[in-house]
């Protein structure tokens, strides 16, 4: 389930959204122990909703239980990694269609400098910069296709992917993925959506091999 943030939160969604940031971060890492009193102590908060947030992270696939060892970030196995990078090439090249007569002169050019920023990411090889660039980009595809359905299933699915990105990637691998993502953006700029939708797979499949 995606939690979007609108600004009046639980506590315990409060405390899932700072965990989470700190999972996509890097600062908490796969196979990692997320220890309860250590996070209530950082917040100021008691245990209760650290619990209740922790149990948010069971249910979005992104934390896992072990007996006698307590919650940990799931270390994703390859098979379910790629399962979901299939989901999101999915939800993105349905995206792509069904944005395509709303690329307007405002959206072509938030593409392009989104596209520009993913660069300089790239040439400066900060990857989790460079991981958050592309986030936004292709967050801003879903945003054009005006389909919430579509942009929440891809939250969903993302969380999962940056995990294993901030885990898995290298600069290799940020360089490769975004050989491939400029095709994209720029057969979107184009209007080549055909060529957009089959850039996609290219382009996401960069990052889980």
């Amino acid at each position: 389930m995606n939690r979007v943030n609108h600004g009046k939160e639980s506590l315990p969604e409060k405390v899932y959204h700072h965990l989470l940031q700190q999972i996509l971060n890097g600062v908490i890492k796969a196979g990692e122990k997320i220890i309860e009193e250590d996070i209530a102590r950082d917040l100021g908060t008691s245990r209760a909703p650290v619990r209740e947030a922790l149990y948010l992270l069971k249910v979005d696939g992104i934390a896992e239980r072990i007996p006698r060892i307590g919650t940990i970030v799931k270390d994703f196995s390859d098979k379910e990694i790629i399962e979901y990078n299939d989901a999101v090439i999915g939800l993105l090249q349905s995206a792509t269609e069904q944005s395509q007569p709303k690329w307007d002169d405002t959206n072509r050019h938030r593409l392009q400098v989104l596209g520009d920023e993913a660069d300089e990411a790239c040439r400066l090889e900060d990857v989790q910069l460079y991981q958050s660039r592309v986030e936004q980009l292709i967050t801003h595809v879903f945003i054009v296709s005006d389909n919430k359905a579509l942009m929440r299933f891809y939250k969903e699915a993302n969380h999962i992917l940056m995990v294993f990105a901030q885990v898995k990637w290298t600069r290799q691998t940020m360089k490769n993925f975004n050989r491939e993502l400029n095709v994209f953006t720029s057969s979107l700029v184009e209007g080549k959506f055909d060529d957009a939708k089959k850039a996609v797979k290219v382009t996401l499949d960069q990052g889980v091999i």
